[in-house]
């Protein structure tokens, strides 16, 4: 797989998880990766956290992006 399909596959997973109103709730930075833990919404019948292991250096720049954005329109 190339790193832009490695890119576009770990992108369209936080997407996914993010429009069905999952939230990062922990990050955890190792060397072989970021892993993200995400919360379903409240009332969601599978209500257990997931993890994703991202592993390419543009997706792990991307969540950090949507996180970022995220905690400043909560200032505003």
């Amino acid at each position: 797989m190339s790193d832009f399909e490695q890119f576009m596959a770990e992108k369209n997973a936080i997407d996914e998880y993010l429009e069905q109103d999952y939230r990062i709730v922990g990050v955890t930075e190792e060397l072989n990766g970021d892993r993200l833990r995400l919360q379903p919404p409240a009332g969601a019948p599978d209500s257990v956290p997931i993890t994703l292991l991202i592993q390419n250096s543009n997706a792990r720049k991307y969540w950090s992006t949507l996180l970022f954005a995220t905690s400043e329109s909560d200032v505003d």
